[in-house]
């Protein structure tokens, strides 16, 4: 038998064993009668992102000195950042949590997806590890994680990740057992490029993204007069490698650091875009990033057209100054452009649906609690006639504004189905500077509707006409609002 078949063999006998033991494990369980609990929301999104996010720092998990070769390494010093994220999950998830057995299962299984084919030695690296010191609460069998730990330090160590990271995989392996796309963990550089984020700008192609179905990278939104819509790309167009590089079973954040770079610099991205029959190149040159909030405009005199780009801190105070503009010159009507609009805080969120809504529920949230947002009451302009635009990329925050302005009667959605992101997730800083993303809750519009894989459909759809740069959704919500008005009219 061949070195690389044995450890291929190696690593199978690894994944069986696991297999075996869970199918153990769950007979026990079976047969004891365990039931899992649940482990659900304690909260909304407001206090999570209205908290202020420590910073990261590399330093603080400097890697542990490597040991003669014949020594096992140490153990790694951060891994209690792992039983600090699974108590959060536990906490926090809307939804079922592994518990017990399952934890150190899903922990090596999340080794074994980083490791993978188990093909590589590094014979300056040490061959097994100590284990660290494991909590009184801690699974009984969590000593298979390290045994794990330790048969694949045995026979690809070179395929291991370092061992600062070891407990990022088993974190991501729990994660993985949740079948929910939006948690995630992020270990300490990811949150301090998040936290860049979170200031506004950056550098790269200046497009709003998420994962695509399929695999890949979804273009949301270009952002206007970006790098991405100076080269042609598209809302819908899938990015399935970057430079060559095949991003189709990447997570999506380290995608979007393939994509990103530094300012001048040159991306080559292969696109799949409908209607074309092969994949093709399109060459970016990447700028930065200064990140839109709002524009606005008055139209014909007396239709005020704003186009909101977010729903981050500096929203609700830029959308009232816009309003109460448009007030004081007599505006008849507005156009509320929420498309490509990816969302944000649901306390901003709830602020700008209050301007059109004077009393009543927003967006009810089911979770832990079960709890209705009302209107803050303290609209600007709740009885003149308005539309709101959306289409694939309004998103979460747009979703909730855009459904409560539609159950209330409050104005017309005009576009394209929207994205369907209907729960929220709260963010949890680490000891270790990383940050653990959590579904917390779900939201539901005023009328009950789910948000959450299903999006708001308009009340007049409008398709975009791709070979044309007509903007056929705003002249059809123009349209409205002029017989709007004129009917209003004594």
């Amino acid at each position: 038998m061949s070195e690389n078949n044995y450890r291929a063999s190696k690593i199978t006998l690894i994944i069986l064993t696991s297999t075996i033991l869970l199918a153990t494990l769950c007979v026990a369980a079976f047969a004891l009668g365990f039931i899992a609990s649940d482990a659900v929301s304690a909260g909304g999104l407001a206090s999570a992102f209205n908290s202020e996010m420590a910073g990261g720092d590399d330093s603080a998990i400097a890697p542990s000195p490597t040991p003669s070769l014949g020594e096992p390494a140490p153990p790694p010093e951060n891994f209690s950042v792992f039983w600090e994220a699974l108590e959060l999950l536990q906490k926090n998830f809307d939804g079922d949590v592994p518990e017990g057995n399952e934890v150190t299962l899903a922990a090596a299984e999340g080794l074994i997806r980083a490791v993978g084919t188990c093909s590589a030695r590094d014979e300056a690296r040490p061959s097994s590890m100590r284990p660290p010191e494991t909590p009184e609460d801690a699974p009984e069998n969590f000593d298979f994680f390290w045994t794990t730990v330790n048969e694949l330090f045995k026979d690809c160590n070179g395929d291991m990740p370092p061992d600062e990271d070891l407990v990022y995989v088993a974190i991501d392996g729990v994660i993985q057992r949740l079948d929910d796309r939006h948690t995630s963990i992020l270990t300490p550089k990811q949150a301090e490029e998040f936290r860049i984020d979170m200031t506004g700008t950056f550098e790269g192609i200046g497009a709003t993204v998420d994962m695509a179905e399929d695999g890949g990278v979804v273009i949301i939104h270009p952002f206007p007069e970006s790098p991405a819509e100076k080269a042609g790309l598209r809302p819908d167009d899938v990015i399935i490698a970057v430079d060559g590089r095949d991003v189709t079973d990447m997570p999506l954040d380290e995608a979007v650091r393939l994509i990103r770079g530094p300012a001048g610099s040159k991306v080559v991205l292969t696109i799949q875009r409908e209607g074309k029959p092969e994949p093709f190149d399109v060459e970016v040159i990447r700028a930065r990033i200064e990140i839109p909030i709002i524009e606005s405009e008055i139209i014909e005199d007396n239709i005020l057209y704003v186009r909101l780009y977010d729903f981050s801190a500096r929203a609700a105070d830029e959308m009232r100054r816009v309003l109460e503009d448009g007030e004081k010159q007599g505006v008849q009507g507005v156009v509320f452009d929420l498309r490509g609009n990816p969302g944000g805080r649901l306390d901003i969120a709830i602020d700008i649906a209050s301007m059109f809504i004077e009393d009543g529920v927003i967006v009810k949230e089911t979770g832990q609690r079960n709890f209705e947002h009302p209107a803050t009451g303290d609209a600007i302009i709740p009885d003149l006639p308005m539309v709101v635009l959306v289409d694939g990329g309004s998103a979460s925050a747009s979703e909730i504004v855009a459904g409560a302005i539609q159950d209330h009667g409050r104005g017309a959605l005009i576009g394209e189905q929207t994205f369907g992101k209907g729960s929220v997730q709260s963010l949890f800083n680490l000891s270790d500077g990383a940050i653990l993303r959590v579904t917390t809750a779900r939201w539901f519009t005023p009328n009950g509707r789910q948000i959450e894989g299903e999006g708001l459909t308009p009340d007049i759809v409008v398709a975009v006409k791709q070979e044309t740069e007509e903007d056929v959704q705003l002249e059809a919500a123009l349209n409205y609002l002029r017989e709007q008005i004129e009917s209003a009219s004594p």
